[in-house]
């Protein structure tokens, strides 16, 4: 009986595998499409989206994750919340992070992340930040535009002093976030 038991735990181990992560096919079909007509407004306070497998954000999205840390995804969840794919040389997508913490707070980030029509990464923004940390405060907002450029308001507070600041970006053809003045 035991001898039984033995090789079927080794029958099972050998044709278990890992997490396959999802093809970047997969991936465009299983994210919602966004459309706008003017603008978006992006902010961090996202609900109820489905969180992605890690072994999915390791393939296509490792550059957001933390360097130097072994376990990279500890206290984090990853969601695709949709992406833009008009443009003839990338596609744009829009990814949330949150970051929980031990204490119940913690700090949602919003992504714009273009990668090449073959899933190969071109580039990533910071979009939209939301929570607190120790003594301070997020409060980050991005508008995308139409063509393609993107408004940030940034409101941080630090030790009881608020900071604020607009951030003016373009995505070019390339899909690269190029910063630039305002207009």
């Amino acid at each position: 009986m035991k001898l039984r038991l033995l090789i079927l735990i080794l029958i099972v181990s050998f044709n278990a595998r890992g997490q396959m992560p999802l093809s970047y096919e997969q991936l465009l079909e299983n994210t919602p499409e966004i459309s706008f007509t003017d603008s978006l407004l992006i902010d961090a306070q996202i609900k109820e989206v489905p969180a992605l497998d890690s072994a999915s954000v390791k393939k296509w999205f490792s550059t957001i994750l933390p360097a130097g840390s072994k376990n990279r995804l500890k206290n984090r969840t990853y969601a695709a919340v949709g992406k833009i794919t008009s443009q003839p040389n990338f596609d744009l997508f829009v990814l949330l992070e949150e970051k929980k913490r031990t204490d119940s707070s913690g700090v949602q980030v919003v992504y714009f992340i273009t990668l090449k029509k073959d899933g190969q990464f071109i580039a990533k923004l910071e979009a939209a930040v939301n929570g607190e940390r120790k003594q301070s405060g997020y409060n980050i907002t991005s508008l995308l535009c139409k063509d393609y450029k993107i408004v940030q308001d940034s409101r941080i507070t630090v030790n009881d002093k608020s900071y604020t600041d607009m951030t003016y970006y373009k995505i070019n053809g390339g899909g690269r976030f190029i910063l630039y003045p305002k207009e």
